[in-house]
């Protein structure tokens, strides 16, 4: 029996018996079963907000057109992931792990269109995308905000390995010009992750627009010019003090080195 009835019947029969007499209890007991029964069709009736389901799962209501702009989108994300993680080399387990974490906690994908991501992943590892154009796909989806977390995603998954090479900022530069980003906010991405190394191309006399070679080329004239050994006449003090700039010299050029994947 339904819970309505029964939870009507007992109190039908509960007031039955107060009031006395078998005619009340079987009444009261009539009409609890009725209100029970009405109480049940109503709970049965389908609530408004439910999700649709098909044996037991729900079932995506979104048109073709939704599920193809998803499915669009997803193929040229994917190819922009594969591009970033193997620049540098194979890819990695840590590298899939990443990848699969943004689609899933950024974009909330549920099992089946993980499922999508897998094969994409698969499909540009066997045949190598345009990043040119992958990268124009997902401009054309997504507002700059999200472009500019895209690429923080992207050098996260640069980055899985502790290191940034320079290929794999060549990649996420290439990334960024086809999303659409200008070179400040490319730089401002950067620096979220390295700091933007003003302090270190100032200590070398330089702006982060220097060539490689400009930085080696003051490297070395900057370390020729304060070699500790070039005050050793003067005493000890001007070799300590020599040595202290030496010393930033040499940390400000090895840092330039890391921001660029040296």
């Amino acid at each position: 029996m339904a819970p309505g009835k029964v939870l009507g019947a007992m109190l039908g029969l509960a007031l039955g018996l107060l009031i006395g007499g078998p005619l009340a209890v079987v009444l009261l007991v009539l009409a609890g079963l009725l209100v029970g029964h009405q109480v049940d069709e109503l709970n049965l009736l389908p609530s408004g907000t439910a999700e649709p389901e098909k044996n037991g799962k729900p079932v995506d209501t979104r048109s073709p057109q939704e599920l193809a702009a998803q499915d669009h989108f997803a193929r040229h994300l994917c190819a922009l992931f594969i591009e970033v993680a193997r620049a540098d080399g194979d890819v990695v387990r840590d590298e899939v792990r990443v990848v699969r974490e943004y689609f899933e906690q950024r974009l909330k994908y549920g099992p089946e269109a993980l499922g999508l991501v897998r094969r994409y992943l698969k499909e540009h590892l066997a045949r190598p995308p345009s990043l040119e154009h992958a990268a124009g796909a997902c401009r054309d989806e997504l507002p700059a905000s999200e472009r500019m977390l895209l690429l923080d995603a992207l050098y996260g998954l640069a980055l899985v390995d502790g290191h940034l090479h320079r290929a794999e900022q060549d990649t996420l530069r290439r990334v960024s010009q086809g999303l659409g980003l200008s070179e400040e906010e490319f730089r401002s991405v950067t620096a979220r992750h390295f700091g933007d190394g003003q302090v270190h191309y100032a200590r070398l006399g330089l702006t982060p627009e220097a060539s490689d070679a400009d930085v080696k080329r003051a490297f070395r004239q900057l370390a020729a010019t304060h070699h500790p050994d070039r005050v050793a006449n003067l005493g000890k003090g001007a070799v300590e003090q020599a040595s202290r700039r030496f010393q930033e010299i040499r940390e400000a050029y090895e840092e330039i080195l890391r921001l660029r994947g040296k």
